[in-house]
């Protein structure tokens, strides 16, 4: 921590410069990850050019840097500094919500810079944010994580305990915030829906905590105005009252997410290994399983 302490105190122009080396040894010595990412970002534009998807490639790697030092950076803000480095550009839709006691489900992806969302939000509208997270093997990793993401403000709440721990708190007016782009385990309670030209499985948390509780839903939409800028806009999907077993809100919010990706091809998450399985592989490993 100590370290990651001092870097947040370094300008802004040194962290990028840093960011621009470690980029070029990552993708043209280490070629970290240079597989995956060429492979989605192939799958998901299949009429770009191989040029196009070529420059996608290495201004991600560029972007992936600047969003970890900005993570690091963000250690030392203040309130003042949130507001100046992601304002939102329409608080009073979700403030309508929270002022009337109603919590909101914040649903984001790995789009832009997908770290300062939560503490942005925390800081600017001055409710409590709870965010769902998945604790990592590696314990010191995780605590550092937790340290940072807790810093202005947020809750963490584990994935596995989510839906208890946050009905325990149904009428407290705040902000549950969720990543909703992650892969889920086989086994899970999933929607399979077609994202960036393949089938794929989404997590049905974000809608099974809104129908339960009469939560509003939005889409959290980051886009990066320059480096070290952001804006947030805040994108409704849905609002109680709830018909029993109603869904959409996950295709709701992929279509959504899709189309900031869309936006800014290059600012996504393509080092992700998000497609392990298919449906079928998964139906295929559950049946085998189970005999």
């Amino acid at each position: 921590m100590f370290f990651i302490k001092l870097l947040s105190f370094f300008p802004f122009w040194i962290l990028y410069a840093l960011c621009e080396l470690t980029a070029f040894l990552a993708y043209y010595v280490f070629r970290y990850r240079r597989s995956v990412v060429s492979a989605n970002v192939s799958r998901a534009f299949p009429d770009k050019t191989a040029k196009e998807r070529s420059r996608i490639e290495v201004q991600f790697y560029r972007q992936f840097l600047q969003v970890l030092a900005e993570f690091w950076k963000s250690y030392s803000f203040k309130k003042e500094d949130w507001k100046q480095r992601m304002p939102i550009t329409n608080p009073e839709l979700v403030l309508s919500y929270l002022e009337r006691g109603i919590p909101v489900v914040l649903v984001s992806g790995h789009t832009a810079n997908w770290e300062w969302p939560a503490h942005s939000v925390r800081q600017q509208l001055g409710y409590p944010l709870e965010f769902l997270y998945k604790p990592v093997k590696n314990r010191r990793f995780d605590k550092i994580m937790l340290t940072l993401r807790t810093k202005h403000g947020g809750i963490a709440v584990p994935k596995d305990n989510a839906v208890r721990e946050i009905i325990k708190r149904r009428k407290q007016p705040r902000l549950i915030g969720i990543i909703g782009d992650q892969l889920p385990s086989m086994g899970t309670e999933k929607h399979w829906l077609d994202f960036l030209n393949r089938e794929t499985a989404f997590y049905k948390g974000a809608e099974r905590i809104a129908t339960m509780a009469n939560y509003a839903v939005f889409y959290g939409d980051t886009e990066r105005v320059s480096p070290g800028r952001y804006k947030l806009t805040f994108r409704q999907i849905a609002e109680p009252p709830y018909e029993k077993g109603q869904e959409g809100i996950i295709a709701d919010y992929v279509s959504k997410l899709q189309a900031s990706i869309h936006r800014d091809p290059s600012a996504y998450l393509w080092s992700h290994k998000r497609w392990k399985y298919t449906k079928k592989e998964e139906e295929t490993a559950l049946a085998t399983s189970s005999s």
